[in-house]
């Protein structure tokens, strides 16, 4: 199946994107209200971390796959107003912890999944469809674990309490593999895609 991105759902994505940036800056005000200030500094970092994937655009003249650039500001938007917003704790009844890794883990793979792209289109690199699925699935496991490392130094430093224990770790790994293995659905179906006579960055084209 080909997939095409008409402009219609270009706009939609930057408009998606758009309310994301707001949403950071509304957070960022409110981190401020509660005397939250390590979180305002999240906040003001995820701004800035979502405009990369123009950035890269812009400097590299390619266009990314539909999806990726809203979804980057999806994933920290949870991580960010989770405990900003405090539902972290208010809303644990529902895993919003556990359905945040999930988002993490489909974003993060995408992003990695994207960069491999990127390697490919300025290099003469070839690989094969199945060692970029397995590729992407390592990497990502990878700095999912070394995410929760991280969650437990912050909060040493800088005292939040983003790190709910070892029993908390072990539900975050769960989400962010459930987020792969969908992630990996994604990816596979765009590969699917790709013409048999193109490389693999023919997904990074800019007529899409």
């Amino acid at each position: 199946m080909k997939f095409e991105f008409s402009p219609s759902l270009r706009t939609i994505e930057n408009i998606i994107v758009l309310l994301f940036e707001i949403s950071f800056i509304l957070l960022a005000i409110q981190a401020v209200n509660i005397d939250d200030i390590p979180r305002m500094y999240i906040a003001i970092t995820a701004f800035f971390m979502t405009l990369i994937p123009y950035a890269a655009e812009k400097l590299l003249r390619i266009q990314f796959p539909f999806g990726v650039k809203f979804m980057i500001p999806f994933a920290l938007f949870m991580h960010t107003a989770g405990g900003i917003m405090r539902w972290y704790w208010e809303l644990s009844d529902f895993y919003y912890d556990k359905i945040a890794h999930l988002i993490g883990g489909i974003t993060l793979g995408l992003a990695i999944f994207v960069s491999i792209l990127t390697a490919i289109h300025f290099t003469t690199w070839e690989i094969e469809k199945k060692s970029v699925l397995m590729l992407t699935a390592l990497l990502t496991f990878l700095f999912g674990l070394i995410w929760e490392i991280e969650e437990m130094a912050i909060d040493s430093v800088v005292m939040t309490t983003y790190s709910g224990g070892l029993y908390d770790s072990i539900g975050d790994s769960i989400g962010n593999i459930v987020g792969i293995i969908i992630c990996l659905y994604i990816i596979n179906r765009w590969m699917d895609s790709v013409p048999p006579q193109e490389r693999l960055s023919w997904l990074l084209r800019k007529d899409q």
